[in-house]
């Protein structure tokens, strides 16, 4: 791990996952739950999935605004005060009733965090106003065409009179050698060393054999109300259930998740997606990671 990139905006994350720790019935909660609220993106980067129609078939189809608010009510059974996350395998502003899912979660929700990452391709001054006025906290945004983009969005941000925490800045331009982003093969769909750090030693041998903290702090629900593993299974190849039909915490700490959990715990990276994956996995986390070891 020593010899690997990490994506300066991992502190960020590493903070808020942290501080974002709650328990419910004696059960650690997911500090974020990422939301997939679309099947699109109006990009087509060549180090995504989306960009291999073989894998990524796009679709306008989307989170309905009943079953995100069915969704977010049930959260509030739990108490649940972690971030919500708009991103994953889509990009969100492409969903025509964003502000309404954002305010929903806030309305029921008012301590959680609310979070989107996105291109910024479809952001303008009035569109960045309506996300602020909705209750969105913070937008991420991954610039890939050049450093202009900075002043290009700082510009926005200030047009619309909004402070600066609301926007984070992502460089995903290639610049110093690398990219700017702890590249990671999307759980075997693309070649990561083409994008790594110069700096950084190609990743040869799989599967890694250590730890992965992801589904112990956090974990992932499609537009279709699926419950899926993590933002890197593109294939959406384990699946742990369907929030049109069970409650969040059931699924959460299910015998299925927690099966997950204890082979990934003891290094055991042979499910489905995970042999194929070339994540790191212990960076962000460990506070959960311990909080979930005497439950297993």
């Amino acid at each position: 791990m020593d010899k690997r990139f990490i994506d300066k905006s991992t502190d960020r994350k590493k903070a808020i996952v942290k501080e974002r720790l709650y328990y419910f019935n004696n059960v650690p909660l997911p500090s974020i739950i990422e939301f997939n609220i679309t099947g699109s993106c109006n990009r087509d980067c060549s180090f995504c999935p989306v960009s291999n129609p073989e894998v990524y078939t796009k679709t306008k189809d989307g989170i309905t605004v009943e079953l995100f608010e069915k969704i977010i009510k049930n959260l509030v059974s739990i108490e649940y005060e972690g971030k919500i996350l708009f991103s994953a395998f889509s990009e969100p502003l492409l969903h025509k009733q964003v502000e309404s899912l954002i305010s929903i979660a806030k309305k029921h929700l008012p301590k959680v965090r609310l979070e989107m990452v996105s291109n910024g391709d479809l952001l303008t001054c009035k569109k960045m106003k309506k996300l602020y006025d909705a209750g969105l906290d913070t937008i991420n945004i991954s610039m890939y065409d050049g450093s202009h983009q900075i002043e290009y969005f700082g510009n926005m941000r200030m047009e619309a009179d909004i402070g600066s925490e609301f926007m984070v800045l992502r460089r995903r331009y290639f610049e110093d050698g690398n990219f700017g982003i702890t590249i990671s093969n999307r759980g075997g769909l693309v070649d990561s060393n083409e994008y790594r750090d110069q700096r950084e030693e190609a990743v040869l041998e799989l599967p890694l054999k250590q730890p992965c903290y992801y589904p112990f702090y956090m974990i992932l629900v499609d537009y279709t109300g699926d419950v899926l593993l993590c933002p890197h299974d593109w294939k959406k190849t384990l699946q742990f259930g369907n929030l049109k039909d069970e409650s969040f915490f059931s699924i959460w700490n299910g015998d299925k998740l927690n099966n997950i959990r204890k082979q990934l715990a003891n290094s055991n990276r042979n499910a489905s997606v995970c042999r194929n994956c070339d994540v790191i996995g212990t960076v962000i986390g460990k506070e959960s990671f311990d909080a979930w070891i005497d439950k297993l």
